[in-house]
């Protein structure tokens, strides 16, 4: 408040001072003497005001304000002027002084502000210094933390491995323990069955007679060779491998292949089959209990000598194969065929005083499928048999044994193992027998399945 009052002064000053000077300089008046002072008589410039730019005149400036001149307004409007300078210049000296004591005041304050920055900056310094030490450790301590882990893991998978090696190892000796189980379990039930064998045999031997047939009796001893379902390689070396065994044995006994029941099979494994016995020191002689057909029917009636019963069926027809390819490639399987029906029926024929013609002509004259079967007597009569027997003694069963288990080499092995056909169910349900593959590429299966129970694989 009062510094505008004080501004307000100043400028009424200004105002009665600018019609003095300006009537001052409508007359001419002497110049002052160099070196007057007229500052007295001048209005001061009022610090904050703008002050004026300098006009150009032509007229030198006149002489101070006489004040005894001025109206006695003016004198009171200069004295206030006065008044107000004079208290401004009081209120500029106390303004100063409170801003010295303000400055003096402040003075610790600013220092100890930048006291404090100072130490905030060393605090900063030493919290950044410990900070990089704290991350140097926590990274230290990573590379330990990763080091140990890693030591860790290799020590964990080793031990698995040794856990895993020594489950294989309790495994392993477990299966033994129960394969050890089963074969004396095994051996003990043996055992205990050929005590009751012995109880109930315990007179009979196998009889070696070499004319086995007597009194219409035929007498089969333990030189017997089971042989059942398809003719196959399979089969046809475990034939070969007992005529040869049994050769060994004695060369004076004679040999029984004894044929339950089989359709007949691969032409090649029946051709070794014949060669094995043909080969034979021993006499190989084929008894047919069931029924034999195609090359099973050929074996028994090309063998050195045959057995059957009255019921038994033996059955010829022509050799079938499978046909694949084109016209030519028929052609040449079908001839290939017929050398194969030639180099087998041929014999036959010959045995039953026939051409292979005839013989095939008879086969279509007493069945319109070709498939010629016949009763024993009949097949007697046809020399494809060379007796009939009512009686088959096989004297070589001595025991009642079980069958033995897996862990030891089969005595009688079943015959599915032994030929190597599969038994298996289609995607209907029915049962067919799955025969192995032909290895001869120029082999045939020469077999009797009206039923389509024999499948080749």
């Amino acid at each position: 408040m009062k510094l505008s009052l004080v501004l307000r002064t100043l400028a009424l000053a200004s105002l009665v001072a600018l019609p003095l000077a300006a009537q001052q300089t409508t007359h001419r008046a002497a110049p002052a003497p160099d070196g007057a002072n007229t500052a007295g008589n001048a209005l001061p410039a009022s610090p904050g005001m703008p002050t004026a730019p300098a006009q150009p005149t032509t007229l030198p400036p006149g002489p101070g304000i006489n004040r005894e001149e001025l109206t006695p307004e003016q004198k009171a409007l200069m004295k206030e002027v006065d008044r107000m300078r004079a208290e401004k210049a009081r209120l500029d000296a106390q303004v100063a002084l409170a801003e010295a004591k303000r400055v003096e005041e402040l003075a610790p304050v600013n220092a100890e502000t930048q006291k404090l920055a100072a130490e905030r900056a060393l605090r900063l310094a030493k919290a950044a210094s410990e900070a990089a030490a704290l991350e140097d450790e926590r990274a230290k301590l990573e590379r330990q933390t990763a080091l140990e882990s890693a030591r860790s893991a290799a020590r964990l998978s080793e031990r698995n491995n040794k856990i895993r090696e020594l489950e294989a190892e309790a495994k392993q000796l477990q299966l033994e323990s129960a394969n050890t189980v089963a074969r004396l379990s095994n051996e003990i039930a043996r055992y205990q069955k050929e005590e009751e064998a012995r109880k109930v045999a315990i007179k009979a031997k196998p009889k070696y007679l070499k004319d086995p047939l007597v009194d219409g009796t035929l007498y089969i001893s333990d030189r017997r060779i089971a042989f059942n379902g398809a003719v196959t390689e399979q089969l046809a070396d475990y034939v070969s491998q007992r005529i040869n065994f049994y050769n060994n044995q004695s060369s004076e006994y004679p040999i029984f292949i004894v044929v339950d029941n089989s359709p007949g099979g691969s032409v090649a494994a029946g051709y070794q089959i014949q060669k094995a016995m043909a080969g034979s020191k021993a006499p190989v002689y084929v008894v047919v209990k069931g029924f034999a057909a195609s090359m099973t029917a050929v074996i028994a009636t090309l063998a050195e000598r045959s057995y059957c019963y009255p019921n038994t069926i033996i059955l010829h027809h022509q050799v079938s194969n499978t046909l694949r390819g084109n016209m030519t490639v028929l052609k040449e399987q079908i001839d290939f065929t017929n050398r194969w029906f030639e180099r087998f029926g041929t014999p036959v024929a010959k045995k039953m005083g026939l051409t292979l013609p005839e013989f095939v002509k008879q086969m279509y004259a007493n069945d319109s499928t070709g498939d010629w079967q016949a009763f024993g007597e009949k097949a007697h009569e046809l020399k494809w048999i060379d007796q009939v027997v009512e009686r088959i003694e096989e004297t070589a069963i001595l025991d009642l044994l079980p069958p033995v288990s897996n862990n030891t080499p089969a005595i009688h092995p079943p015959m599915s193992e032994i030929s190597g056909v599969a038994t298996k169910t289609d995607e209907k349900g029915r049962i067919y027998f799955e025969l192995p593959p032909l290895s001869n590429p120029f082999d045939a299966w020469w077999l009797y399945d009206p039923q389509g129970l024999f499948r080749a694989r």
